[in-house]
């Protein structure tokens, strides 16, 4: 006689092993849902203007023509050029081989799922001692209430890729990458766009050589690979396409947050700003890596991360509204810290925060007149409404310069 041996149910198995379970499959029901509902509001027959711009450069490369005129054989207006090195345009060529609606949905798609990877890795920042399913639950709660941030928005409108570049680079200098891989990705995103190069900088005054070579490197080789494809494009950009800021569109919309924006709008045009936007971004940058050093040095990691993000954006010639997704992981810190002040600090806290997320909410430079070079006629509040991403970003750099001046290093 043999005997059969008993299977276990269900309902034999550990309460804790179920309950995991239901939690996982619970967050992972969550996930799906926010993705489909991303899918629905940003579908395939979304305009995506900026997803266009890439695609179109990326089928000249597939048919042997200039990824920098492209947009030539549209009517005048109608598509800005591209403005990213050539191995940006290598990046979306299966995106332009899916075709128009799937590459719509793909990228769709990617940037929610790039929000969600955000929500996870600011809250586990924030609260390294809380477990998975708590990183999980807050994590996926924060990603989808990026969405009503007006940079969010905007970058799903377009078809940006803003939302990826900040999900590699948070997931890179956040540490969630085997050692010997860090700062490879901070290397693919500079590669990519350029300015995430500042982070190169963050890491050499941070003293993570390591990382910093890393990132150079695998930006060299993002160069490398544009030049292979490319040689003649690689030598347009880097002699002439990225000298000219006026490229991407016009310095003084009321899109463009960085200080050449504010000066070009303040000045009634860019004749003569240079040498006060020179000032304003060198003192940006030296005082901006120094706060970020000094968060770093004090065991404020994200902290110094976000500091040295709105440096880059305050000192680029170019930072439209949707450059500012780093207004998600800020906010969400922003929050989570008025929790854990004291009370006498708290109400301080809670009305910056609250001015960072009404301004980023409400897109407050587009409630300021604009277009029609209406910029130029900023007055009173207008001027604050019209600039108030730059703003909240300089307040930022100067508070934390504030706060870190004194503070006891631990490092």
């Amino acid at each position: 006689m043999t005997i059969s041996p008993v299977r276990p149910t269900t309902s034999s198995r550990p309460p804790a092993l179920r309950t995991n379970r239901r939690r996982t499959a619970l967050l992972a029901a969550a996930a799906a849902v926010f993705l489909g509902l991303c899918l629905l509001r940003w579908n395939p027959f979304a305009l995506q203007y900026d997803l266009r711009v890439y695609v179109v450069a990326s089928r000249a490369f597939l048919h042997g023509q200039d990824i920098y005129t492209a947009h030539h054989a549209f009517p005048k207006d109608m598509l800005l050029g591209f403005t990213y090195p050539p191995f940006a345009a290598l990046v979306f060529v299966p995106v332009a081989l899916l075709g128009t609606g799937a590459g719509r949905a793909v990228m769709t798609l990617a940037s929610a799922s790039a929000l969600i990877v955000i929500g996870l890795v600011t809250v586990r920042a924030l609260r390294p001692n809380w477990s998975r399913y708590s990183v999980a639950a807050a994590g996926l709660a924060v990603g989808a209430a990026g969405v009503a941030l007006e940079p969010v928005r905007s970058s799903f409108d377009l078809g940006q890729i803003n939302l990826l570049l900040l999900a590699m680079l948070l997931v890179d200098l956040l540490g969630h990458l085997p050692r010997r891989y860090r700062g490879v990705l901070v290397g693919i995103a500079t590669g990519i766009k350029l300015t995430p190069g500042i982070f190169i900088l963050y890491l050499l005054v941070t003293r993570r050589f390591r990382e910093a070579v890393v990132a150079s490197a695998a930006t060299a080789a993002t160069m490398l690979a544009g030049a292979i494809a490319m040689p003649t494009g690689t030598w347009q950009f880097f002699t002439k396409y990225m000298l000219d800021p006026s490229r991407p569109g016009a310095t003084h919309f009321i899109s463009n947050q960085s200080w050449r924006g504010v000066f070009a709008r303040l000045a009634g045009g860019v004749q003569g700003i240079a040498p006060a936007w020179a000032l304003a971004v060198a003192l940006t940058l030296a005082i901006g890596l120094w706060t970020a050093k000094r968060a770093y040095d004090h065991g404020y990691r994200l902290e110094s991360i976000l500091l040295t993000a709105l440096t880059g954006v305050l000192i680029s010639p170019i930072s439209w509204t949707g450059h500012f997704v780093w207004a998600l992981p800020i906010c969400a810190l922003l929050w989570f810290r008025v929790v854990e002040v004291s009370s006498g600090k708290r109400p301080v806290l809670v009305a910056f925060a609250a001015l960072w997320t009404v301004s980023i909410a409400f897109g407050l430079p587009w409630t300021a007149p604009h277009l029609g070079d209406k910029e130029y006629t900023l007055r009173g509040f207008d001027l604050f409404l019209g600039n108030s991403y730059a703003i909240c970003a300089a307040t930022t750099i100067l508070l934390g310069a504030y706060e870190f001046r004194r503070r006891k290093s631990i490092a």
